[in-house]
């Protein structure tokens, strides 16, 4: 026996109260027009026809309102049912909680479990997540821990995005999936994990190997289903996703012939995936990132490289005798540290724009604090501004490069992790936030 449509049947009862409720509303429409066409109003009478309708007119409005409202949970619970737990409440609430102790105050410092010098940091949520060899803690921007889990990692990774955290111990066979409170996700693989990214719509992906190929990319949907591997003969040296998780880059770089051959691959994510390829002969290709929604910036051996989504070059910058060191990509800047080989004691940055534009350069001599310090040891963006990491201090770079402020670090620093206006500096222990007026 065939099964009844619950929704026609919901159909036909929501038309026919559609249909009486504008009959009703006809009707009161036409009675308060005689009522102002015939009578006038005595306000000192107990009771006033017109403003009766008018009352009877918002009390059945009131209740159509109701019935749409029934209506809406209705279907929206027959739609995602699957998706209503217990469990996913539970959480919910605790978000929220979360959510508003982070934007009632900011520590000033975030404890955690301490850990060794392989410990991995990233920002999440207005908070951050440590990733240590033995602890992951997940702490929101008011200092309160969230999550801590215990774990085994021999060299520790973490990425983030505004729903997930991935954490994963680089060549091991593992990966997790957490959200600010609990593991939600966790798969054993058949080979080693060796990098990951996640976008904020909770899309991810994963890079391993298999039985045939040197480098394997997984892809993974919002609800952890494997939906696309794309499999290459070279081996992954650079992996970035944008913000929303719809498009990803994979650098890859193989051996031909004696020479280095660089693979870009260009990935659209979603329900219909498509992919794009430019390779170049004759460079390594290294480090990637978004430096816009549909531009992917890639730093080889002896040039920077702007990709379309069809893998098309949109700008070029080579880098003749500079060896570059660094490199860090941000939303429209992308930054490079080159060594000079004239001079080994002297170093150079230059910061260009999204097609690849020269925005500033400051020459790093002999005089300069950064190299007084012993040298960059790290650079990351923070909305327009560049933070510089010496053994010393953290320099704070101006939007044009001619001003430098800095800040005293302890020399046991392992990370930084900028923001718009701020930086969580991060040691084996805790991670100090300091702020732009804290610089000097």
């Amino acid at each position: 026996m065939p099964r009844k449509n619950p929704f026609k049947k919901l159909g036909s009862i929501t038309e026919r109260a559609y249909r009486s409720a504008l009959a009703r509303v006809k009707k009161f429409t036409k009675q308060t027009d005689e009522v102002l066409s015939e009578e006038p109003i005595d306000f000192s009478s107990p009771s006033i026809p017109y403003y009766e309708n008018l009352a009877n007119r918002l009390s059945f409005a009131r209740v159509v309102l109701y019935m749409v409202l029934v209506v809406f949970l209705v279907v929206t619970i027959a739609c995602n049912h699957r998706l209503i737990t217990y469990e996913n409440l539970y959480y919910l609430a605790k978000d929220i909680g979360a959510a508003t102790l982070t934007a009632q105050s900011q520590a000033d410092r975030i404890s955690y479990p301490i850990s060794s010098s392989k410990a991995d940091f990233a920002l999440y949520r207005g908070g951050m997540v440590a990733a240590g060899c033995e602890v992951v803690t997940a702490a929101s921007g008011s200092g309160r821990q969230t999550l801590s889990v215990n774990v085994a990692y021999a060299d520790p990774c973490v990425r983030t995005s505004e729903k997930y955290c991935i954490t994963f111990g680089r060549g091991e066979k593992s990966f997790a999936v957490y959200n600010p409170f609990v593991r939600v996700y966790r798969e054993i693989t058949e080979f080693p994990v060796y990098d990951a990214v996640v976008g904020d719509n909770g899309y991810f992906a994963v890079v391993t190997r298999s039985r045939d190929y040197t480098s394997e990319v997984i892809l993974y949907n919002d609800n952890m289903e494997k939906i696309a591997n794309y499999h290459l003969n070279g081996y992954v040296t650079g992996l970035a996703m944008d913000r929303e998780g719809s498009r990803l880059g994979v650098v890859s770089a193989e051996s031909v012939n004696g020479l280095w051959e660089t693979k870009i691959t260009l990935i659209r994510m979603g329900q219909r995936i498509s992919a794009e390829t430019a390779t170049l002969s004759g460079s390594f290709g290294s480090i990637c990132g978004f430096v816009d929604e549909d531009r992917l910036a890639v730093m080889l051996s002896d040039r920077l490289l702007v990709f379309a989504p069809d893998a098309t070059v949109k700008g070029e910058v080579l880098f003749g005798e500079d060896t570059p060191a660094l490199c860090t990509v941000s939303r429209g800047r992308i930054a490079v540290l080159f060594r000079s080989r004239a001079d080994l004691s002297e170093n150079l940055l230059r910061v260009y724009d999204e097609g690849c534009r020269r925005v500033y350069e400051v020459t790093l001599d002999k005089s300069h604090p950064v190299q007084t310090d012993g040298g960059a040891l790290e650079i990351a963006f923070g909305g327009d501004r560049l933070y510089v990491r010496t053994v010393k201090s953290l320099y704070r770079v101006s939007g044009n490069g001619e001003e430098w402020t800095s800040v005293p670090v302890s020399h046991d620093t392992l990370k930084i992790l900028p923001a718009e206006d701020e930086v969580y500096v991060c040691t084996p222990a805790y991670a100090a936030r300091v702020d732009r007026r804290d610089f000097n």
